[in-house]
């Protein structure tokens, strides 16, 4: 195997401030560069791991589709709700549903950015008033729409992916799913109960090895 020396970098991953200039990485006698942030598989990772620059990114993508949501949603393109629901999650969804990987090192704050985007897509698809209380717009959006909120989608993705590596053969596979699993087993989530305007908390539930 041949590695290119040109596409190839190194970047310290570290909550703390670190020089990684001094790092003198080689490959054939070649300096590696080194980087403060890297794509991997449509992911950015920046040295902090707190994903703050893809979620920017993922605002800017998704802020794109959301003006063809907006345009659809005016009546006289006559789409139904269930229509628009879709093409929200085709357009929309799918970019949100690629970071789930990351969601554990996701701030608060990083999260709420990305609820704001299914929010305005909500309001407009279900023509729901701009100063609608966001428990409302998550109701509707799951009663209308069969929508989850950000975080319970990505959640459920995360629960999905673990169970999968969980029951793989290949012992590499089963021991990335364990160490991945352990990021979430303190977390719990909620889910909109159909019948009301409030919510149900329920702890994650993992198999057993």
């Amino acid at each position: 195997m041949i590695i290119s020396v040109e596409k190839s970098c190194s970047v310290v991953f570290s909550r703390y401030k670190k020089e990684s200039d001094n790092l003198n990485l080689k490959i054939y006698g070649n300096r590696i560069v080194s980087q403060k942030e890297i794509k991997f598989l449509g992911i950015k990772f920046d040295s902090k791991l707190n994903f703050n620059i893809l979620v920017d990114e993922i605002k800017e993508r998704c802020n794109n589709k959301l003006n063809i949501i907006k345009i659809l949603s005016n009546k006289k393109w006559g789409l139904n709700q269930n229509t628009l629901g879709n093409l929200y999650k085709s357009l929309v969804g799918s970019i949100l549903d690629y970071s789930f990987l990351c969601l554990n090192s996701f701030s608060e704050n990083n999260i709420k950015k990305l609820q704001a985007i299914q929010n305005t897509a909500v309001r407009s698809i279900l023509k729901l008033k701009y100063d609608t209380p966001s428990n409302i717009v998550y109701h509707e959006a799951f009663n209308k729409l069969k929508l989850l909120t950000v975080s319970n989608r990505l959640f459920e993705l995360s629960e999905r992916y673990v169970g999968t590596g969980l029951s793989h053969p290949i012992p590499l596979v089963v021991r990335l799913a364990k160490e991945y699993k352990e990021g979430f087993e303190s977390r719990y989530i909620e889910y909109p109960t159909p019948s009301c305007n409030c919510y149900l908390t329920i702890s994650s539930f993992f198999p057993e090895t």
